[in-house]
């Protein structure tokens, strides 16, 4: 065999060799790569599925939180409301014994109020009652008094103080009704209308003078003072 063919033969094997380790080469390559395609996706597999547990476990975990923070809530909630409760029993009392209180307070107050205005009734009627007992007492010594100084008797000179207001036709009218008197003498008459007159009369024998000179119609009150009789005129109508 010459020496280009054995050439030319070793080249041919060194290539079919060439090809058979290629193909060798990318089967174990593709080997290798189908072994860590696999690994990985049993890696990846893994990794999803401790992800999927653990999203359940967290979900879970959530749902239990979730749970108890809800039944602690409606505990919390049922206390609260339990306490309220109790609360507002407790202030429906004070308040029911409060308004007790104060409608005693007021029953008292009332009671008192009727006892108060039935003792001043009474304290005032009685005061009334006695006021009038006094005031009768008293008219009936006034009366006593003016009747026995109605019945007291002048003899001799008295003499009369007309009290003002008085005028010129009065005073001549009581003189004319002092005239008219039996044993009786106006003597002097003195003094002004303003300022009051004095009139000086005599009894010629013992007479009850305030008596006989108070039934002038024109008198409207004869009193006693002293030693002198005082008289106020009836006002003109």
């Amino acid at each position: 065999m010459s020496d280009a063919a054995e050439a030319k033969r070793k080249l041919k094997e060194a290539e079919a060799r060439a090809k058979r380790e290629a193909k060798l080469a990318a089967k174990e390559k593709a080997k290798r790569e189908a072994e860590e395609a696999k690994e990985r996706a049993k890696r990846e597999a893994e990794e999803a599925k401790r992800v999927k547990e653990a999203e359940v476990k967290a979900r879970k975990e959530a749902e239990l939180v979730a749970k108890e923070k809800a039944k602690r809530e409606a505990e919390e909630a049922r206390e609260r409301a339990k306490k309220e409760a109790e609360e507002a029993k407790e202030r429906g009392k004070r308040e029911a014994e409060e308004a007790k209180r104060v409608k005693e307070a007021e029953v008292k107050a009332r009671k008192e109020a009727e006892l108060v205005a039935k003792e001043k009734a009474k304290r005032e009627a009685e005061e009334a009652k006695e006021r009038a007992k006094r005031e009768a007492e008293e008219a009936e010594r006034a009366k006593e008094v003016e009747e026995k100084v109605s019945a007291e008797f002048y003899e001799g000179m008295v003499e009369l103080v007309i009290l003002p207001p008085v005028d010129s036709e009065q005073m001549r009218n009581l003189e004319e009704g002092l005239r008219q008197v039996q044993d009786l003498r106006v003597v002097l008459v003195s003094g002004s209308v303003d300022e009051g007159i004095r009139v000086i009369v005599s009894a010629r024998k013992p007479m009850p003078l305030v008596k006989v000179v108070g039934e002038i119609s024109l008198v409207e009150q004869i009193v006693k003072k002293g030693k002198e009789i005082q008289i106020s005129l009836k006002a003109k109508p």
